[in-house]
């Protein structure tokens, strides 16, 4: 089970990893979040039951990235992204911080493309960032080339004056990344600082049973159902071809998970949070043989955020998808990389007032 825990953190952080390497013009890409699929019935406990066993039996059994045993195994990824955020105060707070980061609009259009195996591991994409507003001081827009292989994370940032081209050992991105929030730079001691495929999920000493192990569900996953029905998500099931779950999750769900965290006040999260529309599906799928092939979110969020007096009112738009989907093509390297400068710290863009 802990494989099963281990591989949907993976997908979701590919998904999420995806708004860090966006590329091309967002309002040329087809709209990706939103999987074709029969989900008009609301599935059973016992139907929802039955897919999450199905998707723990194909982690535990070696299928679902294909047969990763195979000398010539390789499995390909197609990550993306179109979102749309602004943020504008509303209404002003008595506070020396008080409506910082009111007016501010940014757009991302995201596309990244990463191939793992057993010889080989490659990704290629761009970053492109475009965004206004009060605090960025004037128009932002932005581009950079991201590239991967087994040993580092190059970064294309010539497209800036004054900025290099550099590369990042993953041990460096790793440490990045868990020093967030933390307010510390950190640099794990026991990160790999290359990739290889003996770390793809679903691989390993851990594979139990072999390529298609049936077990029977267990207790987590009653306990994610259980989950699942307490913060009222609602799941859709078409398994007509393959597998494919849409999960909805509604406002009174993020209201729910608000407090139970407690991140809202004692009276509640609507004194918080007031949405005046919301729209948040997830969608996954994978193929007859247990091997996946879809991971999306699809959402239009617009909320009015009330921090009290001291901070003031804000209103919130956020719309647009994220998703990772298998990928059969191939990924050509640029010819440069062994002149990358290496650095230790994740580069940033300067502010546009900066510049």
């Amino acid at each position: 089970m802990k494989k099963f825990a281990a591989l949907l953190m993976s997908m979701t952080l590919l998904s999420s990893l995806a708004l860090f390497v966006a590329c091309g013009d967002s309002d040329k890409q087809e709209n990706q979040g939103k999987l074709d699929g029969d989900f008009s019935t609301e599935a059973t406990d016992e139907e929802v039951t039955a897919v999450l066993t199905k998707l723990q039996n194909a982690v535990d059994g070696n299928t679902f990235l294909g047969d990763t045993a195979a000398e010539d195994w390789s499995f390909g990824f197609d990550a993306g992204a179109d979102v749309s955020f602004s943020m504008v105060g509303l209404e002003p707070g008595s506070g020396e911080n008080a409506q910082v980061g009111a007016n501010v609009h940014f757009d991302l259009g995201v596309g990244y493309k990463l191939i793992i195996g057993n010889s080989a591991v490659s990704g290629a994409g761009d970053l492109s960032v475009k965004g206004s507003g009060s605090v960025m001081g004037s128009n932002a827009n932005y581009s950079a080339k991201i590239y991967n292989d087994a040993d580092y994370l190059y970064m294309d940032m010539s497209s800036v004056p004054g900025y290099p081209k550099v590369k990042l050992t993953y041990e460096t991105v790793m440490g990045a990344i868990e020093s967030v929030g933390s307010g510390e730079s950190q640099t794990p001691a026991d990160t790999p600082s290359t990739m290889s495929a003996d770390a793809a999920p679903g691989t390993g000493s851990e594979n139990e049973g072999g390529q298609g192990t049936e077990t029977a569900p267990s207790s987590d996953i009653a306990e994610i159902v259980a989950g699942l029905k307490e913060v009222g998500c609602k799941v859709y099931i078409d398994d007509s071809e393959g597998l494919k779950v849409k999960l909805s999750i509604s406002e009174e769900t993020v209201d729910m998970i608000l407090e139970a965290l407690e991140l809202v006040p004692a009276d509640g999260a609507d004194a918080l949070v007031d949405f005046s529309a919301f729209s948040f599906d997830l969608y996954f799928a994978m193929t007859e043989d247990g091997v996946f092939s879809y991971l999306s979110a699809d959402f239009d969020v617009k909320m009015s955020l009330d921090l009290g007096e001291h901070l003031g009112k804000y209103g919130i738009e956020c719309s647009g998808y994220i998703y990772a989907k298998s990928y059969e093509g191939t990924v050509k390297l640029p010819d440069d990389l062994a002149e990358y400068t290496e650095v230790n710290e994740i580069p940033s863009f300067p502010t546009p007032s900066g510049q």
